[in-house]
């Protein structure tokens, strides 16, 4: 963890990249926004390339082993399945539905919410039946089902929503405003993973021009992690890595509610470096290597197994990759409020700089 002395209250050069990549809208299978903006960013690095199926990679620098850092660009979404005469478009959810109605952590109602076209984007809202009419004894649940979702445009036909560019297909996401909370915390939707991709961008800047790294340095944005880490799968398609950070967000329990046995961690204790999570065991000598940096450069780093989770790593792994999971330490993921703490972002970028320079 960087000390309070060392990190201006309040990091604005920080906070606005943050919030310039959480707002843009980038929803599993439509991550064009973030991914031109990657693209734009990462060519004063070098030569960016896009792959066929989305993914963005530049070479930073360096010689010797070949390391990239790699990041998603897509953000959790709800998809349109179909149009009412009235106007109102019913949702289904981004990933293999196995239990036919949302999850307890899915709250996506009463969330303002933009619809992701083909040409743009349609602001709305994600809303359900509340309030009074759906009092009474009669007409009690004892859960949400996917069709009480619905997107409401403030349209009332189908054929206004239509002429919007809206058909199924279309992504739904929450848009509420990245905002501080209290003096190091930052809120909002997309900290997964734009978070990482902030990371990546500021250590890429970091080293770009440098003859002294330890590795041959790339970036990687990748498209689809949350359906299946789909974007990281074809990396190795594209170039040989030798080793793979994936960046991501880092599970905590510092929030009533969770058990601290099984989430320790806590937010404003520096990096978290994963050994193992739902998908993968990652590389215990890459860690230690990691862990090792971080005790010579002063930087105090949390280490974790995660339950219900997985990463770009597991690909990375899958394609011959030593690979390690970084990740900065965050609440309420997967929700509109997920929360950072910019010391914990800039420790993760102190440590990978650290590491890569010789």
């Amino acid at each position: 963890m960087i000390d309070d002395a060392t990190v201006p209250a309040g990091d604005d050069a920080l906070f606005d990249l943050i919030k310039t990549l959480a707002e843009l809208p980038g929803p599993t299978g439509h991550e064009d926004a973030v991914q031109d903006w990657v693209a734009d960013r990462w060519s004063a690095l070098g030569d960016v390339r896009r792959t066929s199926v989305g993914n963005v990679l530049v070479r930073v620098g360096g010689k010797g082993s070949r390391l990239v850092l790699a990041a998603h660009a897509d953000e959790i979404c709800l998809v349109v399945k179909s149009i009412s005469d009235e106007g109102h478009c019913f949702l289904w959810p981004y990933y293999a539905d196995r239990l036919g109605a949302p999850p307890r952590w899915f709250m996506p109602a009463s969330q303002p919410a933009l619809v992701v076209t083909g040409t743009g984007t349609v602001p709305a809202i994600i809303a359900t039946a509340s309030g009074h009419v759906v009092g009474g004894q009669g007409s009690r649940k004892e859960r949400l089902e996917w069709n009480d979702l619905f997107v409401d445009l403030g349209a009332e036909t189908r054929a206004e929503v239509e002429a919007l560019g809206i058909h199924p297909g279309c992504r739904v996401i929450w848009n509420p405003p990245t905002r501080r909370l209290g003096t190091h915390r930052i809120v909002g939707k997309a900290m997964d993973d734009r978070v990482a991709l902030a990371i990546a961008t500021l250590v890429g800047e970091r080293l770009a021009g440098r003859d002294d790294l330890t590795h041959e340095v790339w970036l990687a944005s990748t498209i689809q992690e949350e359906n299946g880490l789909i974007g990281a799968s074809s990396l190795a398609d594209e170039e040989r890595f030798d080793r793979c950070v994936a960046i991501d967000v880092g599970l905590t329990g510092d929030i009533p509610g969770p058990d601290r046995r099984d989430f320790p961690c806590r937010l404003g204790a520096g990096p978290m470096l994963v050994h193992q999570d739902s998908s993968a065991h990652y590389s215990g000598r890459f860690i230690r290597e990691l862990v090792a940096t971080a005790a010579g450069a002063g930087i105090s780093v949390q280490q974790a197994i995660f339950q219900n989770y997985g990463s770009d790593g597991a690909e990375a792994l899958r394609r011959g990759m030593e690979t390690a999971l970084l990740t900065y330490p965050t609440r309420y993921t997967h929700s509109a409020i997920e929360t950072v703490d910019e010391r914990d972002v800039l420790a993760c970028v102190e440590l990978l700089v650290a590491f890569l320079v010789a």
